[in-house]
Formats: C-alpha cells, sequence, structure tokens
C-alpha cells in the first residue's frame, strides 16, 4: 500500500510550558508519514522546504523512508512556526516565522499512490493543485482533506488568525477531519448538523474533533469515542497522527469504524508517551492496543 501527503515539512520551535524551546521536524509529511510507515505503507511527499533546511534533517527524513528529493528543496526559507505550549493537552499559540514555496501541478504530477492525503499548514496548496489531486485520487481513489492550513492568516509579527468563514470546493473529497473552529468556518454550524452539512457535500467519512471525543458521520450514523485527558507537554502533530491513522486503517481494512478506533487510539497513545515533536509517534503495538479498547467503548446514534 502506498499514501501520497501534501504538505509542507515545516521546522518547529517549541516552548514547552517551562520556556524551554526546542528545534523539531514537523509538517504533515513528518507527522502524518511516520504515522503511516507504521501501518506499513510507502509514503510519497508533494512537499517543498528551503536551502536553509538542515541537511542532518533531510538524511533522517530519506533513513526514515520519506524521501526529500533534490527538485523539493527550493530557493527559498523553509515553512518555519514558532509554538508556545500552554496548560492542557491542546492549549497552545502559534507564530509563523517564515513560509516555503506554495506546491503546483508539477509537485504532484509524477507521484503514483494508492490514496492522497492533503493538509497544508499554510495554505500551501492552490485549489488546482487540490483539484488535480482530487481528479486523480490514487489507485484506491480515495482522498482525505485536514483543512487546517487554509484556516491560517498570518499577522504582522507572525501571529495566525483564523479565518471566520471558509469556502473550500469540497465535491470529491472522501473523507475530512475537522476541529469545531473549521467545522464552524465551512459550515457555519457546530455538531452533528455541521458534520452534516458536509457530508451533503459528498464527503463519506466526517470525523470532526472537540475536547476529548473524536466523531464520524458515515451514512446515517453518528459514531463518537470519548478519549482520556493526558497532561503533556506538546500536542503538536496530534491532529495529523489521528488523521494518517484513520486513513491508512481505512484503506486497509475498509471497516470505518475501525478506522475511527484506530484514529482516536493513536491519538491517545501519542499523548500519552508525554514525548516532543516527532518522538511522539507511537508504536503500532500500542495503537494497536488503544484501538481495540476504543472499539468495545464507542457510542453510536442513528440520525
Amino acid at each position: 500500500m502506498s499514501i501520497g501527503i501534501a504538505s509542507h515539512t515545516v521546522l518547529d520551535s517549541i516552548q514547552d510550558g517551562n520556556g524551554i524551546v526546542t528545534e523539531h521536524l514537523g509538517g504533515p509529511p513528518c507527522y502524518c508519514g511516520l504515522t503511516s510507515k507504521r501501518f506499513g505503507f510507502d509514503v510519497s511527499l508533494a512537499t517543498k522546504v528551503g536551502r536553509d533546511f538542515p541537511a542532518e534533517k533531510i538524511e533522517f527524513l530519506n533513513n526514515s523512508g520519506l524521501k526529500i528529493n533534490n527538485d523539493q528543496i527550493v530557493d527559498a526559507e523553509t515553512t518555519r512556526f514558532f509554538i508556545m505550549s500552554q496548560n492542557g493537552t491542546l492549549g497552545r499559540q502559534l507564530f509563523l516565522r517564515s513560509k516555503c514555496q506554495a506546491l503546483s501541478l508539477q509537485d504532484i504530477r509524477d507521484i503514483q499512490v494508492d490514496c492522497w492525503l492533503v493538509s497544508p499548514v499554510v495554505d500551501e496548496i492552490p485549489s488546482d493543485v487540490l483539484q488535480a489531486i482530487v481528479n486523480d485520487g490514487g489507485n484506491k481513489n480515495f482522498v482525505m482533506l485536514d483543512p487546517q492550513g487554509y484556516m491560517r492568516i498570518p499577522e504582522k509579527g507572525g501571529s495566525i488568525k483564523l479565518h471566520s468563514k471558509l469556502d473550500l470546493h469540497l465535491s470529491g473529497i472522501n473523507a475530512i477531519k475537522v476541529d469545531t473552529d473549521e467545522l464552524m468556518a465551512l459550515t457555519e454550524t457546530r455538531g452533528v448538523r455541521g458534520m452534516q452539512i458536509l457530508q451533503k457535500k459528498g464527503i463519506e467519512f466526517v470525523i470532526s474533533t472537540e475536547w476529548l471525543v473524536v466523531h464520524l458521520l458515515h451514512r446515517q450514523t453518528h459514531f463518537w469515542i470519548k478519549t482520556k485527558q493526558v497532561d503533556t507537554l506538546d500536542s503538536t502533530g496530534g491532529g495529523d497522527i489521528l488523521t494518517a491513522a484513520f486513513c491508512c486503517a481505512y484503506i486497509k481494512e475498509k471497516d470505518p469504524l475501525w478506522a475511527l478506533c484506530f484514529a482516536a487510539g493513536s491519538l491517545q497513545a501519542s499523548l500519552e508517551t508525554r514525548m516532543m515533536g516527532l518522538l511522539k509517534i507511537p508504536s503500532r503495538s500500542k495503537i494497536e492496543e488503544n484501538a481495540s479498547y476504543y472499539y468495545s467503548t464507542v457510542e453510536f446514534d442513528h440520525i
């Protein structure tokens, strides 16, 4: 099995609750890519970095099966974020320090995969590139979208403001993962009603995350899993890990309920590591252990 991941590769400076700043590789190519490797997928990246991207980071990614090609290294700065972690699992402030070149049609043209995961970090995937990915769809004709980067508006000084309304062409998207802000921006409402609006746009699998709960709307059934609260220094990449786990589990098993359990289980396992950056990506065995537990606790309602 193979998966294509479209997004910028990122260098994150993460400040923990004690004020200590550490540098980390980040972005969906890393978090989604390494999680997909846990599921046994070959990973192809549609990404860009600048010439300031450290050679040892490229070597690490290449050795991890996430290849950065020479033509993906461009004459621009690598996308960099400064992240201030706050108290609570999901609390953080995000600042954009630099932004690499946007992806182009050329960046995806030669990638042949079974499925695609599209997850911009700061609006680097133009509409024509997203549409080309949708039109291709991969061998399994499956495209999953995390619209996080379409929401972000960099302001003076690098602080990030969020769009209150988001108009995306979603036709042909098979699955989407949204948080409460993204759901509101896309549908002007929240909860199951908002998920139904996305479903009516043709999206078969609508995943919505809120504090400690992961929801899935599939056909006429609303599933949800209540996760456990974990005090951790860094939650960066948790949504990427969840998204990749759902995508890979569904492509392999074709069972949306199991895929939801793997998604919630992977997120839980990542937070329970209490590690920073990519070190929080959990083992396959821990993901499976959590997924099995959540399978027995999942709640559902026919709507």
